[in-house]
């Protein structure tokens, strides 16, 4: 990398690009008003909850913390272009070399994007309307820069031997607005593809991958049609994923093979689907090349419905469920703690007098443990309470509503529906639709029910050897049933007991 150094100088244009990549304050034309509140949000987290989880934290800690590190990185990429906080936001995901990249230039008309070579060097890029045809990025110091295109497009594999540099190491994410994107209440979002290498530490890119899709209304998942089935890795990865985000699966070169073939592989991979319980509004195969734009159509059809109902952006939902994660953590802990000590309790009163010294001791150290994580909960409320302040300011500033949300809106119901369950499952067993007239005459006929005793938890048999039992002039041999049975009819019971 070295030996094209003096080459990178002497290039005037990716000098400055370079600069720009480490510009460490905002231009006076783009001074970035939520910037100072999200670097508060930092310190909150990066330090504040740090030193916190010195003194308590539950055993997921490292998990919350990247949660709240991840959620974060989201919401500074959201403040760096505010027009995302009203869109929703639809992620192209899958493996390297899938064709994400290309399928984006297809749908949007034209060749934007980077064709990924080398997953280790690409960027996440947002990709949305705008009144005006820019490229920005987020620098080394989490600054929003601009780019030329001819620039975002030099961000591939061969930087360094065309220009002896590594740009992109110093960018983040990057944001592309056109003027003719077809959906104006959405924005994709070109993810990295993952090959299960390991990057830097010992989280892999499938990670990193991840962490940019789970933030998405709703994913594209594109796997070649050239595998001729998804792939174990690709079924792992979307079962990370949340259920609840509605995704389709985009079969990228379908191009390559016939008709027939091509409905062959998409019902393998419709079988396969249903056979890991991975719901999926549907699989279609699609080409990138102009000649085959019919292919894109389902496509473009459930991108229009996504477009026809925009979704509100949820960081402080996710931010409250990792502060809500913490302190149920801290629960836990002190109600383990409080049960020793009622243990020891029990002990001290049974333990001779040369062992009250030592059960003594072991109060003291649990008093002093549940103390201590007394004094963690009122300091995790109370910087809970200034971080949503300070989101809600940068919220404000880019025109996200971000309230802090009640325990209660966590609790969101799910998608399912036994009913639609148990008609998929008659479906795949291959069973008809009953008549509804002819089971709701059977349901009017008169007639014992056959199973009530069991319905009601009282198995014929066993009900009349109870009272068989109780009937007997002999001792109360059977008062364990009468406790243990307390759903037994009280009238019945003393009934049987004065036969």
């Amino acid at each position: 990398m070295h030996d094209h150094i003096p080459e990178m100088a002497s290039s005037t244009p990716r000098y400055n690009l370079l600069c720009r990549a480490l510009q460490a304050t905002p231009s006076a034309e783009d001074p970035q008003p939520a910037l100072e509140t999200v670097s508060r949000l930092d310190a909150l987290i990066h330090q504040e909850l740090l030193a916190l989880a010195r003194l308590g934290s539950p055993d997921d800690f490292a998990d919350i913390y990247l949660g709240f590190a991840r959620e974060l990185g989201r919401f500074r990429e959201f403040c760096a272009d505010p027009r995302l906080a009203t869109r929703s936001i639809v992620a192209f995901g899958g493996p390297f070399s899938a064709g994400k990249s290309s399928l984006i230039n297809a749908l949007i008309g034209q060749r934007l994007m980077v064709v990924e070579v080398d997953p280790t060097t690409a960027l996440p890029a947002y990709v949305l309307a705008g009144e005006h045809d820019a490229v920005h990025a987020l620098n080394l110091h989490r600054l929003r820069v601009p780019l030329a295109d001819d620039e975002f497009a030099s961000l591939t594999h061969d930087e360094v031997p065309r220009h002896g540099s590594q740009v992109s190491r110093a960018l983040s994410a990057a944001f592309v607005t056109r003027r003719d994107f077809p959906w104006a209440n959405l924005a994709f979002i070109d993810t990295p593809g993952y090959t299960g290498r390991t990057q830097g530490s010992e989280r892999t890119d499938a990670d990193l991958a991840a962490a940019q899709l789970s933030g998405a209304h709703a994913i594209v998942w594109v796997t070649s049609i050239k595998q001729g089935n998804l792939s174990e890795e690709d079924l792992a990865f979307l079962a990370r994923l949340d259920p609840e985000t509605p995704r389709l699966i985009a079969v990228s070169h379908a191009d390559q093979l016939t008709e027939s073939d091509r409905a062959a592989v998409v019902e393998r991979m419709k079988a396969t689907l249903a056979a890991r319980n991975l719901p999926v509004l549907g699989v279609h195969a699609v080409s990138a090349r102009p000649r085959h734009a019919e292919m894109l159509a389902p496509l473009r059809a459930q991108l229009d419905a996504w477009n026809q109902t925009p979704r509100q952006q949820r960081f402080a939902h996710r931010f409250k469920a990792l502060f809500t994660r913490y302190q149920r953590g801290l629960e836990r802990e002190a109600t383990a703690a409080r049960w020793q000590l009622h243990r020891i309790n029990r002990i001290a009163t049974l333990a001779s007098s040369d062992l009250m010294g030592d059960a003594s001791e072991l109060k003291a150290s649990i008093d002093e443990r549940l103390e201590a994580l007394k004094t963690v909960e009122d300091r995790l409320r109370e910087l809970r309470g200034r971080f949503f302040g300070e989101l809600k300011r940068a919220g404000d500033a880019v025109g996200m509503a971000l309230p802090e949300p009640h325990e209660v809106d966590l609790l969101e119901p799910g998608r399912s529906n036994l009913l639609e369950q148990l008609v998929a499952l008659r479906t795949q067993a291959g069973h008809d639709e009953p008549d509804r007239r002819v089971a709701l005459g059977r349901l009017r006929k008169k007639g014992d029910a056959v199973s009530r005793l069991w319905l009601a938890r009282h198995p014929h048999r066993q009900m009349h050897a109870t009272l068989a039992a109780l009937r007997s002039p002999s001792d109360a041999l059977h008062h364990d049933l009468l406790l243990r049975r307390r759903n037994l009819p009280a009238d019945g019971a003393l009934k049987a007991l004065q036969a």
